[in-house]
């Protein structure tokens, strides 16, 4: 649970460091940390319980991935990430 947190509090921190560079590809580099971490997220169970069944797990790998989305979007709104740079 602790690589869950740490991994958590490193993708919210990433969307304060994307967001200056936001319209220079900060948002490109976020969405890849993004998606990364939250590969990562779904796959930690697998490796750290992997006494429990697979329905057990993969239980766990939702709810660790929901729970990315969440911090995700979470950075994305609190960090003011601007989507839409220029509009022509």
């Amino acid at each position: 649970m602790i690589g869950v947190t740490a991994l958590s509090l490193v993708l919210f921190g990433a969307a304060f460091v994307a967001a200056p560079k936001s319209c220079e590809g900060g948002i490109e580099a976020y969405l890849l940390a993004g998606v990364v971490a939250l590969v990562a997220l779904f796959a930690w169970p697998f490796v750290a319980i992997a006494d429990r069944s697979l329905t057990v797990r993969s239980s766990f790998g939702l709810m660790f991935v929901v729970l990315g989305c969440a911090v995700w979007f979470g950075g994305l709104f609190a960090a003011n990430v601007r989507i839409i740079c220029k509009l022509f």
